[in-house]
C-alpha cells in the first residue's frame, strides 16, 4: 500500500494506481481513504483522481444521484435527492451498498466531506447550476436560507431578493450574525435598486439589534443614500433616529423623524407614521416632556390599530406604559407594560416583548413587590441573553440592581451594576453610561468603598452635564449628597437637584432623589427638611399612591420624630414600618429603623434610672 502523503501529493503515481485497481473496486477504495487521511483542505488531484474513477464504476442512475447529492452539501435526505432527480421514488440503496453515502438517523451523509467537493467540483457548470436551480424549488417553502444559496449559486437573478427574505427570517428568529452574513452576501450580488436598498436597510436593522451603533448608523446612512423613492427615504430616516436616540443624539434623532414625517403623512403610510411617532415619544421621554410622550404615543397606537399593524401596536403600548411612568403613574405603567407583554407573546413579538419586560420589573418594584419584580428582572436577563438585545439586557441589570440595592444585598447588585456599566461602553451609549455609574457609585458607598464611590459619581456627573441632567440628574445629585462629608456640599447639591426638579423631569427623579434627600437630612440632622422632602414626595404620589412612596414619608417622619426627641409612642409605628420593609421588600431601611427603636429604648431606660 503506498503512503497516504505521497499518494495525495503525487497525481501521477496516484493514476497508475487508479489503472492497477480498476478491477478491483476494494482497493480503490482503501486508496481514496489513504489518499483523504493525508489531504489538507484543499482537493489535491489525486483525490478527484480517485473519486472519479469510483464514479465511473457506478451506473448512470447512480452517478447521476451522486452528481446531485453532492450539490446539497455533505448531508442530504432521501426526499430532496429524489426532487433533483425527478425520481420520487428513487433510494439510494446502491450507492450505500457501495460505501460512498452512510446513513445517519433520517438522513445520508458522503463518506467524507472531500469526497462531496470532489464531486462537486467535477460537475458541468451547467448541470450543477440546473441542480441549484432544482434545490431552490425544493428548499422554497422549507428553508429560505439555503432557498438563496442554491439561486445563488445558479447564477440566478432573485438571489438577491431570497437573500433578502432569508436575512427577515433570521432576525425574527434573533439569528443576527447569520443574517449579516445573508445580508452582506445579497448585497455582494444585488443589481437592481429595490434590492439593495431592502438589503442595506435591513444591515443598518440588524447592527442595531447586534448593538454596534456607529455601523449601524454608517448602514442607514447608506440606505438613505441608495433611496430610490420618498418612501424608502422615510424607512432610512426612521433607522437613523433609532440608532440617535440610543447614542443620544436627540437633536438628530428628531430632525430625522421630521422628514420622516413629511413623506409619511403625505404618502398616507400609516406603518411608518406609527414607528416614527412611537420613536418620537420615546426621544421625549429622557427630555421629562410628558405631554409630548403621551400624545405621541397615543396616536402611535391608534395608527397601528387602523394599519392592522399589531407589532406597532405592541410597541405603541410599551410607550404609554413609559409615558405613564414618566409622569409617576407606575401602577398605570406596570399594566400598559403588561399588556404590551402580552400581546406580544400571542403574536410572537418576542423582542418587543423582552424589550419592555424590564420596566415591567421596575415598575413592579415601585409598586412593593419588590422579590417579584427580582424574579421578572432576571428572567429578562437571561431572554434579552437569548435573543441578543443588549439594551433589554442592560434594563434588566438595572432592574436587578434596584430590587437587590432595597433587599440590602450589596454585593450582588454591585455585580449587575458592573454588567450594565459593560453593556452601555458596547452600546455606545453615554446616557445609560452616567446612570449606572452613579447606580454602581451608590452601591460602592454602602459597600464602605467612598474613594471609589466618589470617582464614579463625579465621573457619572461630569457625562450627565454633557448628554443632559433632566433624566437622572437629580437622582445623581442626591447619591452625591450622600457620598459626600461636606455639609455645605450636600446642601448645594440637594438645592441644584431641587431647581432642576422644579422645571420638570421624568417622575423617577422626583421620587428617587426625594428618598435620597430624606435619607441625607436625617444624616446631618435637618429634621425640618425631612419633613419638607417627605411632603414634597407624598404630594407628588398623591394622583397614583404608590407603596415605596409611602413607606419613604411614613420612614422619614417617625425618624425625624425620632431625632426630635419623641419617645415611647412612637414605637409602635416604627415595628410597623420594620413588618412593612420585610413584606414590601424595602429591607435597606430596617437598620434605622431598628436604631431609632434602640435609641428610645436606651432614653427611655437613662432616664429611669436612679441619678
Amino acid at each position: 500500500m503506498l503512503a497516504a502523503p505521497f499518494i495525495a501529493a503525487n497525481a501521477e503515481t496516484a493514476m497508475r494506481c487508479v489503472e492497477r485497481a480498476a478491477g478491483n473496486p476494494l482497493f480503490l477504495e482503501q486508496l481514496l481513504r489513504h489518499a483523504i487521511e493525508g489531504a489538507d483542505a484543499a482537493i489535491p488531484g489525486s483525490i478527484q483522481s480517485l473519486v472519479q474513477a469510483r464514479l465511473d464504476r457506478l451506473d448512470a442512475s447512480d452517478r447521476a444521484a451522486l452528481q446531485a447529492a453532492s450539490v446539497l452539501g455533505q448531508r442530504f435526505d432521501r426526499a430532496a435527492l429524489a426532487h433533483l432527480l425527478e425520481l420520487p421514488d428513487y433510494t439510494p440503496e446502491h450507492l450505500l451498498a457501495r460505501r460512498m453515502i452512510r446513513k445517519l438517523g433520517n438522513e445520508f451523509l458522503f463518506d467524507h466531506a472531500l469526497i462531496q467537493e470532489a464531486i462537486y467540483e467535477g460537475l458541468l457548470r451547467s448541470k450543477r447550476r440546473e441542480f441549484h436551480r432544482r434545490a431552490a424549488t425544493w428548499f422554497s417553502e422549507r428553508d429560505k436560507a439555503l432557498t438563496a444559496v442554491h439561486l445563488d449559486r445558479a447564477g440566478d437573478a432573485a438571489a438577491a431578493r431570497a437573500y433578502l427574505e432569508a436575512a427577515r427570517v433570521q432576525v425574527r428568529d434573533y439569528r443576527y450574525d447569520a443574517a449579516r452574513k445573508s445580508v452582506e452576501r445579497g448585497l455582494e450580488v444585488a443589481s437592481q435598486q429595490p434590492e439593495r436598498f431592502g438589503l442595506g436597510n435591513l444591515r443598518g436593522e440588524i447592527l442595531y439589534h447586534l448593538g454596534d451603533m456607529p455601523s449601524a448608523l454608517e448602514a442607514f446612512a447608506r440606505a438613505l443614500a441608495m433611496a430610490g423613492d420618498d418612501a424608502e427615504r422615510c424607512r432610512a430616516w426612521i433607522g437613523c433616529a433609532r440608532v440617535k436616540r440610543v447614542i443620544n443624539d436627540l437633536d438628530g434623532a428628531f430632525a430625522d423623524l421630521a422628514h420622516a414625517e413629511s413623506v409619511a403623512v403625505s404618502l398616507g403610510l400609516k406603518v411608518e407614521e406609527s414607528q416614527l411617532r412611537f420613536l418620537r415619544g420615546n426621544l421625549s421621554f429622557p427630555r421629562g416632556d410628558v405631554e409630548s410622550c403621551l400624545s405621541e404615543h397615543r396616536r402611535s397606537l391608534e395608527l397601528a390599530r387602523e394599519a392592522g399593524a399589531v407589532e406597532c401596536e405592541a410597541e405603541a403600548l410599551g410607550g404609554l406604559g413609559d409615558a405613564e411612568y414618566m409622569r409617576g403613574h407606575m401602577l398605570s405603567a406596570h399594566r400598559y407594560f403588561e399588556s404590551c407583554i402580552d400581546l406580544a407573546h400571542r403574536h410572537g413579538l418576542g423582542r418587543i416583548g423582552v424589550a419592555n419586560q424590564p420596566m415591567a420589573a421596575i415598575t413592579r418594584w415601585f409598586a412593593g413587590e419588590t422579590r417579584e419584580a427580582l424574579g421578572q428582572a432576571r428572567d429578562a436577563i437571561d431572554q434579552a441573553k437569548r435573543i441578543g438585545h443588549k439594551r433589554a439586557e442592560l434594563l434588566a441589570h438595572n432592574a436587578a440592581y434596584i430590587c437587590l440595592h432595597g433587599l440590602a444585598e450589596f454585593a450582588a447588585a454591585a455585580d449587575h451594576a458592573s454588567h450594565s456599566l459593560l453593556l452601555a461602553r458596547q452600546l455606545h451609549a453615554p446616557r445609560f453610561e452616567a446612570d449606572t455609574l452613579a447606580l454602581r457609585a451608590d452601591i460602592n458607598r454602602l459597600l464602605g468603598k467612598r474613594t471609589e464611590a466618589q470617582s464614579d459619581i463625579q465621573n457619572a456627573l461630569s457625562m450627565a452635564r454633557a448628554t443632559g441632567m433632566s433624566f437622572s440628574g437629580p437622582i445623581m445629585l442626591g447619591i452625591a449628597a450622600l457620598i459626600s462629608d461636606d455639609a455645605a456640599v450636600r446642601r448645594e447639591l440637594l438645592c441644584e437637584a431641587d431647581t432642576l426638579l422644579a422645571a420638570g423631569g421624568v417622575s423617577h427623579s422626583h421620587i428617587l432623589f426625594r428618598k435620597a434627600a430624606i435619607e441625607v437630612c436625617l444624616q446631618i440632622g435637618d429634621w425640618d427638611g425631612t419633613d419638607r422632602y417627605a411632603a414634597e414626595l407624598e404630594s407628588y404620589a398623591r394622583d397614583d399612591p404608590l407603596p415605596l412612596a409611602e413607606f419613604v414619608v411614613a420612614c422619614g417622619r417617625v425618624l425625624a420624630a425620632v431625632g426630635r426627641g419623641r419617645g415611647n409612642d412612637l414605637i409602635p409605628e416604627l415595628h410597623r414600618l420594620i413588618g412593612e420593609a420585610e413584606r414590601l421588600g424595602f429591607l435597606i431601611a430596617v437598620p434605622a429603623l431598628r436604631s431609632a427603636i434602640s435609641r428610645i429604648e436606651q432614653e427611655a431606660m437613662r432616664r429611669a434610672s436612679p441619678r
